[in-house]
């Protein structure tokens, strides 16, 4: 592969990466990191959108999760809800690493046993020093996929900074008439024919459009 700028999926594990608890005592919620922000010297406060699952056993474990705090409800969307906590602690915290490094962070999710993030590299060589950093904190790091952001890969939606899930749901919405007016089919039609509850439906398609439009019309 040449040196050219390359999307990078990864996959990072360690049982104290921010949320990781929680994430591996509910597989079946989605927790997505929306942003962070510094409270302090070596302190953030980093804010997830989480939906899929039992918002009330989520705020028990969450509550007992070493590696946060203060956890607050910021938005109740009602089928999702985003979240504010504070980091407990900063040494495993990965991601602004890559930041450093000239990499922009594209989406990061939970899911693995860890968290998948997907990684915009500006020349290979970076990514590696990204995972001697990881390494270096015992942080699990895999390459799930590596490709050319160029090659607009129409087949699998990823030259939009779409995940596979995100296209597959985008695609089956356009196929079923939910984007026509009016609406042939509804989110919850969604859900039945992609197996999935109605608010990873509405969650899927909310970041699916979000990414086609900062990967199409604003980039």
């Amino acid at each position: 592969m040449s040196e050219a700028r390359v999307i990078a999926e990864i996959t990072l594990v360690h049982p104290e990466l921010v949320l990781t608890p929680t994430i591996q005592a509910l597989p079946e919620m989605t927790a997505e990191l929306e942003y962070q922000t510094i409270a302090g010297p070596g302190e953030y406060y980093l804010f997830f959108e989480t939906y899929g699952g039992d918002f009330d056993a989520f705020d028990r474990v969450v509550a007992d999760d070493p590696t946060v705090s203060e956890p607050t409800v910021v938005i109740d969307g009602g089928e999702f809800r985003v979240y504010r906590m504070r980091l407990t602690s900063a040494e495993r915290l990965v991601l602004p690493r890559a930041a450093e490094l000239g990499m922009r962070v594209l989406h990061a999710t939970s899911g693995r046993g860890g968290w998948i993030a997907t990684l915009e590299v500006p020349e290979i060589g970076r990514l590696q020093e990204f995972r001697e950093h990881c390494r270096a904190k015992d942080v699990d790091f895999t390459v799930d996929r590596l490709y050319h952001a160029e090659d607009g890969d129409r087949s699998t939606g990823q030259g939009y900074g779409l995940t596979p899930i995100q296209r597959k749901t985008l695609v089956t919405a356009y196929e079923r008439g939910y984007f026509e007016d009016p609406r042939d089919s509804s989110v919850e039609d969604l859900a039945d024919a992609l197996g999935i509850s109605s608010s990873a439906v509405s969650g899927r398609l909310r970041r699916g459009l979000k990414a086609l439009i900062e990967n199409s019309l604003v980039r």
